[in-house]
């Protein structure tokens, strides 16, 4: 164990003795505060101490007056009185002197010699009368030195005074001690020892506890005088104000801010009570937060962050305060004291944010949020309040955001919004949802009231739109559903059922909602179900409608079309299915297991006979048909030539990047590609310009009432001419008579498909017809 160690049990028992933590050792050196206070703490009490010394001496001249020490006493009287002299002058300058004059070294050494003058003249009595005397009167020395040494304690503070005063009497007596030689002596020795040691641990203790307490001053003067500059320099420059109330809660502090604030000087605003002080600043006392304050000031209770609104200088203001109940020093209630802001900016920043929560950035309309919370409140009111919720839906918004990009789309969508914001009334509500979704609360429940507004709907929105230099025109489909009678909670849904079947009756227009509706959408949703599996449960079919040439009226292939046969729906129509597998994406599967099939079966038929298969859009877009289309060909060994993949116009307008490298690696494989359903849907000649189509498709609805007079004969003959200038076969689907037939082979169609030559069959009933048509040569005969 080394030294350190030894010592540190000695250290920690000294330190529980004095009461005295290691850890509060201060570095460097003391400010001059603590030397100057320390000085002061004991030239306080030294008068007191230089008169009790020299009223002792007194005693010890006339008690010993006669016993032979006369010089001595005399000396010891001329001592006495130039130190008490001396200490009491000297401590009258002290007292004196100004504050800020420095304690000098100089000053220090005087004090600490003045000091051990003394302690050696009084150490002095001990050692010249204590041997010599009696018993009663070494008593009564023993008992003046130790009541002088006690009087050292009023030096505790500067330790090196008081070690020069005590330290001489300390030594002196024992000294007088040890001269008698006297056991019993020795025992008053150590007795003197110990209460010596108790005197220098107490002046330790005292001069640590008033430099602590100085230090501590030093710390809250400093603290306070920070405080005092940053509440004078938040008066003079925060935007906050501090205010102060007397018991009967008129002004008694008013902050410059405040009187900045209500431009009122400062003397009108003192002595004013809150009332009116809130009536001078425009509050309205009938406000609830105005009265909760005044209660809550009438209670004496704390507050904090109270909102008042106010209204001065022409603009509403919002002031938020706190303030906390002042008590006297007999604890009773004197005021109010507090702190005051200016929430105004903050108030309108949270009111903007609320306005961006509830409605849309770029329409301005009131957002799904907002419309949700319309449409909650009207329900509350009960069912015997009828309003109407209207669904809108911008007809072709998409494809003229794609042609002309989204800031034109943007633009015409709050083009579309500023005309809506025409109809926004106290029965009308408007809002976007998201997109091209538009909704309208009508407070009405009469459907006649209801109709003539989605009627001046459809008018304003479809009048011509001009944006910059492009013009467009525009339409709207709509769906409404009517409270009470198409109920209350699904009111939004059924809005949008009727929606979407406006759109599928032709779009710019609007329908009630119906009962079969909901009907449809529960059939739709157990087909979807069902539609999954399907595949695998072997439910679907691939049947084949005969292609012939226009006047020979000989096969020339067959289009593949799917069948579903249900097992308790029993057949479902592809105008069904085909819907809901695209929407689900089960066509990508099952148009892949079309293609396989229809190859599969055409391989068995003679090189004159091709097949035609349909590709859905998703199917196209989604999947790697190149690829698919290749598989097929050389599995079932069917010559690329005899493929047909028959595509809608609706896939050319989406995608096209995609769609068109698809088409060119199709082309490159050698398969023929056909337009269907040509001059039902956009019919634009850009995308014939950009890919090669080997055939074009005329749709039934363009032959059904082809008889040579009607209006459909230009329009089948400009779509005949048009393929015939580029190169492609035409052939016309929904033949049904003889007469059909003879118009279009007059008007130049290549094949025809139809009733007329023949229904959609089974795989098993085409290849009896191709062996009919193209019977086995006799081998026979040819032998």
């Amino acid at each position: 164990m080394n030294r350190l160690d030894w010592m540190t049990p000695f250290r920690r028992l000294a330190a529980f003795l004095i009461d005295f933590d290691p850890r509060d050792a201060r570095d460097g050196p003391l400010p001059d505060s603590v030397q100057t206070e320390r000085v002061d703490f004991a030239l306080r009490l030294a008068p007191l101490t230089a008169i009790t010394a020299f009223m002792v001496v007194q005693v010890i001249i006339v008690l010993y007056w006669r016993s032979g020490y006369g010089v001595y006493l005399l000396g010891l009287q001329i001592g006495s009185v130039a130190l008490a002299i001396l200490t009491l002058e000297s401590c009258w300058r002290w007292r004196g002197r100004g504050d800020a004059q420095p304690i000098t070294h100089r000053f220090r050494q005087a004090m600490t010699a003045t000091a051990l003058l003394a302690g050696l003249l009084l150490a002095s009595v001990p050692v010249v009368l204590f041997a010599q005397s009696d018993m009663q009167g070494r008593l009564l020395i023993a008992s003046t030195c130790a009541g002088l040494i006690a009087t050292g304690m009023c030096l505790a503070t500067v330790p090196r005074a008081s070690m020069a005063y005590v330290g001489p009497i300390v030594c002196g007596s024992f000294l007088a001690l040890a001269m008698t030689g006297e056991p019993v002596n020795l025992y008053v020795a150590v007795l003197l020892a110990f209460y010596a040691l108790f005197i220098f641990t107490a002046m330790f203790h005292l001069r640590r506890l008033v430099t602590k307490r100085v230090l501590t001053q030093i710390e809250l003067t400093r603290q306070q005088e920070l405080t005092n500059l940053l509440l004078n320099d938040f008066e003079a420059h925060a935007s906050d104000w501090l205010w102060e109330t007397d018991a009967e809660l008129r002004m008694q502090h008013v902050s410059p801010r405040l009187a900045e604030v209500l431009d009122l000087p400062e003397s009108v605003l003192h002595g004013l009570t809150m009332a009116r002080l809130f009536g001078a600043a425009g509050a309205n006392p009938q406000e609830k937060e105005l009265a909760a304050l005044f209660q809550t000031m009438a209670d004496k209770r704390e507050f904090h962050g109270v909102a008042i609104r106010l209204r001065f200088s022409g603009e509403e203001r919002w002031w938020s305060l706190s303030g906390k109940p002042i008590e006297d020093e007999d604890g009773a209630f004197a005021g109010y004291r507090g702190v005051g802001s200016d929430i105004t900016a903050q108030r309108r920043s949270q009111e903007h944010l609320s306005y961006l929560a509830t409605h849309d950035p770029l329409t301005d309309l009131p957002n799904r949020a907002l419309f949700q919370q319309t449409l909650d409140s009207y329900r509350a009111r009960g069912e015997s309040s009828g309003f109407a919720v209207m669904c809108l839906d911008l007809d072709e918004f998409k494809n003229a955001n794609d042609t002309f990009g989204h800031a034109v789309g943007d633009a015409l969508l709050r083009e579309v919004a500023n005309r809506l914001r025409s109809f926004v009334g106290p029965h009308t509500f408007v809002a976007r949802l998201a997109g091209d979704e538009f909704m309208v609360l009508y407070d009405n429940g009469d459907r006649r009231a209801v109709a003539r507004l989605a009627e001046r709907i459809l008018a304003t929105i479809a009048r011509p739109c001009r944006l910059g230099d492009i013009h467009l025109g525009i339409g709207v489909s709509i769906g409404i559903a009517v409270s009470p009678c198409d109920g209350g909670e699904d009111l939004v849904r059924r809005a949008d059922l009727a929606l979407y079947r406006t759109k599928s009756e032709g779009r710019n227009g609007y329908r009630f909602y119906e009962a079969e509706m909901d009907e449809r959408l529960v059939r739709q949703r157990a087909l979807a179900a069902d539609l999954r599996g399907a595949l695998e449960r072997g439910e679907f079919q691939l049947h084949y409608q005969p292609q012939v040439h226009a006047r020979s009226g000989a096969i020339c292939g067959f289009e593949a079309l799917l069948r579903w046969n249900h097992p308790k729906r029993g057949e479902v129509p592809p105008s069904e299915f085909i819907p809901i597998a695209e929407e689900t994406g089960v066509i990508m599967p099952l148009g892949n297991w079309a293609l396989r099939e229809a190859c599969r079966t055409a391989a068995n038929w003679p090189e004159e006979i091709g097949i035609a298969v349909n590709l859905s859009p998703i199917q196209l877009r989604h999947t790697d048909v190149p690829k698919h289309v290749e598989d097929a060909l050389q599995t079932f060994g069917l010559s690329p030539a005899r493929l047909e993949l028959e595509i809608t116009e609706s896939v050319l307008l989406e995608a096209a990047t995609q769609v068109n490298t698809k088409l060119a690696r199709l082309r490159a494989l050698g398969v023929r590609l056909a337009l269907d359903d040509f001059g039902t849907g956009y019919s634009s000649l850009a995308y014939l310009r950009r890919i090669a189509f080997d055939k074009l498709k005329i749709d039934r609805s363009f032959v059904t009432d082809l008889n040579g007079e009607g209006a459909d004969m230009p329009i089948v003959r400009s779509i005949v001419s048009l393929a015939k200038a580029l190169g492609m076969v035409v052939i016309a689907e929904g033949v049904e008579f003889k007469e059909q037939q003879a118009c279009l082979i007059d008007l130049g169609c290549d094949e025809c498909q139809g009733f007329l030559f023949g229904r959609a069959m089974t795989a098993d009933a085409a290849n009896a017809l191709v062996r009919t048509a193209f019977p086995a040569p006799d081998l026979r005969l040819v032998s």
